[in-house]
């Protein structure tokens, strides 16, 4: 008995212990900053001016590892450090402050800034009172430019800048800085290696990114929060030349929210060997002039042209106000938040938006979050329903048509806040095997007298460079340009096409999905290629009625000179 109590003391004392070494981190941040808002929102205030009515403070705690590698050698590894402060300060009401404005070409000033990394109370706390007396004489000057623009213009229906969400308190489970340099040095130091066996791939380089980022969140309506999240992700870029010099690139991602489900050392050499031999299919592969037919959309292809079309027209709501119209111009919005209740897609497809899971069927979902960057708790939304537009994301701001809050209030440090997506699901009512669809594809390019009809099954990623949304050429285009397709004769024989572009593409295409396949897929990415906002997007290949394809018209450089010196291995 006696030493069973030594033991139960023993554990109390380790658990405290724990408890006291954890607490000072979290107690001097949220210390802090509720120290400040207490103080800023009872006395922060500029002779005969308005004195704040809501803010936020948020500060990301992160630790960043950065490799990469080409050729089985390293280019660059570095392991670093940094705690950021993003400060949302609104002075004005909910239904019109100094948000959702852009003045002049500019728009609005920083509004994060480094902290120190010692959990110094006076120091922190110092940095937070100077952030915020610079954003409060921003947003008294942002909120008159804002104000003198509406007088001298007619807005209809404008809606209200700010919903004020009840007080959410959520303390998860902070995360240990522990990235292990030395590891995935060696893993992307094997996996580079496999591409000295491929010389006609000029240029290839492997990046990886691994993040630990715990962030804390208090703000003046009450809520608190804090959330652990980590990220690993491999990005493969690669670059060749056709025997007609045409330039031809490649690149696939791998995303993992843990190491233990990031890939082994054999698995990552088996990912990096099957991108080279498509690379070098695709380098192999033949060129068409121009194509208008039927187009199926498998795999990444049919993920990346639901973001593209769909997800992307229905984020980032809503759109800012900008005084200059040439800003307005360039930056037109989400083209679909106009359009709820509406038909965007075919009566089959449905599509909904849920955080609040972390798998889907055998998929596992890396969008999944406890509690956004607001605060506030995430809710499942249906967004289509039998092809109708019905809901949109919504962050911190209404819309025209949407005013209901739903827990999609996304940021970043260097991001402002905006209704971004988080685990997308696209389902179908019209589903059929694989092989059915390729028949179907088939048999209409037979009845419009085509050879073969054309399959993708990867397009450019929007971030990559080259790789943006718009084409200069070609007329409107809103999708990204293949980066792997194939023609697709009757007799079930395929063929690689290189260089191809879309032409005339934009969001009516969606309405022309005929049929979907019974496969699901699931793609991972990064909006802005940021690792604070990771996205899941679960869907079914497509076929797509007609679309027009050409070729690429970018201009051709000479090839090198003499050949690359690993031809000689």
């Amino acid at each position: 008995m006696k030493f069973r109590h030594i033991l139960a003391t023993a554990a109390i004392t380790l658990i405290f212990a724990a408890q006291i070494i954890a607490a000072p981190v979290d107690s001097v941040l949220f210390t802090a900053m509720q120290d400040e808002i207490s103080r800023n929102m009872s006395s922060l205030v500029m002779e005969n001016l308005e004195r704040p009515y809501f803010i936020s403070y948020t500060i990301d705690d992160y630790e960043n590892l950065s490799i990469e590698s080409s050729l089985g050698t390293l280019t660059h590894s570095n392991l670093d450090r940094n705690r950021y402060l993003t400060v949302d300060l609104r002075v004005g009401s909910e239904k019109l402050d100094n948000s959702n404005f852009v003045a002049g070409y500019y728009g609005s000033s920083q509004n994060y800034f480094s902290l120190p990394f010692e959990n110094d109370y006076d120091a922190v706390r110092n940095k937070i009172y100077l952030a915020t007396d610079e954003l409060y004489k921003n947003a008294l000057k942002t909120l008159s430019q804002k104000r003198a623009y509406l007088q001298a213009r007619v807005v209809n229906d404008r809606p209200d800048d700010f919903i004020m969400q009840p007080a959410n308190k959520y303390l998860g489970q902070s995360q240990q800085f522990d990235l292990d340099k030395a590891k995935f040095e060696e893993l992307m130091l094997a996996a580079s290696a496999i591409f000295k066996n491929y010389p006609d791939i000029i240029s290839s380089r492997l990046n990886l990114a691994a993040s630990v980022d715990n962030q804390y969140l208090v703000n003046s309506a009450g809520s608190q929060s804090l959330r652990g999240d980590r990220l690993y992700t491999i990005v493969l870029n690669m670059s060749g030349k056709s025997s007609e010099g045409d330039d031809i690139d490649g690149s696939d991602r791998l995303i993992a929210l843990s190491a233990d489900k990031f890939p082994s050392k054999a698995e990552l050499i088996k990912w990096a060997q099957s991108n080279a031999e498509q690379m070098k299919a695709r380098l192999a592969g033949v060129t068409i002039e121009d194509y208008t037919g039927p187009v199926i959309l498998s795999g990444d292809a049919a993920a990346e042209f639901f973001r593209q079309l769909l997800v992307k027209n229905i984020s980032d709501c809503p759109s800012p106000t900008y005084e200059k119209e040439q800003m307005a111009q360039r930056f037109p919005g989400p083209v679909l938040a106009n359009k709820v209740k509406r038909r965007v897609l075919p009566e089959f497809i449905s599509v909904y938006d849920d955080p609040t899971i972390d798998h889907q069927g055998d998929f596992n979902l890396i969008g999944h979050y406890t509690v956004d960057d607001a605060g506030n708790p995430p809710k499942k939304v249906q967004l289509v329903e039998n092809g109708k537009l019905v809901n949109l994301l919504i962050g911190v701001a209404p819309t025209k048509l949407v005013k209901e809050p739903n827990g999609h209030a996304r940021g970043a440090v260097g991001k402002d806040l905006e209704a971004r997506p988080a685990n997308i699901i696209i389902e179908s009512a019209n589903k059929t095997p694989f092989t059915d669809l390729k028949k179907s594809m088939i048999d209409m390019c037979r009845d419009m007298g085509l050879e073969y009809g054309v399959m993708i099954t990867q397009l450019n990623n929007p971030n990559a460079p080259g790789g943006g949304f718009f084409s200069l050429s070609g007329g409107e285009t809103a999708l990204a340009s293949p980066l792997s397709a194939y023609k697709i004769y009757a007799d079930g024989r395929e063929e690689v096409v290189r260089n191809l572009e879309f032409n005339n593409v934009n969001i009516r295409i969606l309405k022309d999905i005929i049929q979907t396949g019974d496969d699901s897929h699931c793609y991972n990415y990064l909006i802005g290629d940021d690792p604070e906002l990771p996205v899941s997007l679960v869907c079914p290949s497509v076929l797509v009625e007609e679309m027009e394809l050409k070729k690429s018209e970018s201009k051709v450089e000479k090839l090198p000179v003499l050949p690359s010196p690993l031809t000689k291995k």
